[in-house]
């Protein structure tokens, strides 16, 4: 009872239960922010979840993107190599061609002469006797005969650069 008239005494009631009522108040205006800062701190953390969750997916797909572009690169340089390589055989190709061409020519050539000078042959008197043939008929037999065998040896020529011409655009047809 003294201690009651002490408190009674010491802080009056009608202050003391202002004094409460007001820390009540505050209580409860603390509580009220306590919820409102939670639920912001729940959103909060779900923003960044979501953000976290986009983040990653966007990772995945830039990583999916920059492989994609490796393979194109890699298709790219594929394709500047097989073209490289086209154009290096399609001047081969050329080039038998240019060589088929100066081979036909040469044959030609080769061709008229020995037809010239068979006929040149032709056109000499026939000898009497076998000893005594003119010079010139043994010299001229003999050229044709040595042109016949250039142009053996150049229509064999021919053949072989025709035949890698043919193997060449096979190849770059493929």
């Amino acid at each position: 009872a003294r201690l009651e008239a002490e408190l009674a005494a010491a802080v009056p009631r009608g202050e003391h239960e202002a004094a409460q009522a007001g820390l009540r108040a505050e209580t409860e205006a603390l509580a009220q922010r306590l919820g409102e800062l939670s639920r912001r701190h729940e959103k909060t953390c779900e923003e960044v979840f979501r953000v976290q969750r986009q983040a990653l997916f966007m990772k995945s797909e830039r990583q999916a993107a920059e492989e994609r572009l490796a393979a194109a690169q890699k298709q790219l340089a594929e394709a500047q190599d097989e073209a490289r390589r086209l154009r290096e055989l399609h001047g081969h190709a050329e080039d038998s061609a240019r060589l088929v061409r100066d081979r036909d020519r040469k044959i030609t050539e080769l061709s008229k002469e020995v037809f010239r000078l068979k006929e040149a042959l032709n056109a000499l008197p026939e000898p009497r006797a076998p000893a005594q043939s003119p010079p010139d008929a043994a010299t001229l037999q003999a050229r044709i005969r040595s042109l016949e065998e250039k142009l053996v040896e150049t229509e064999t020529r021919h053949s072989k650069v025709v035949t890698l011409y043919r193997s060449h655009l096979l190849y770059a047809v493929q």
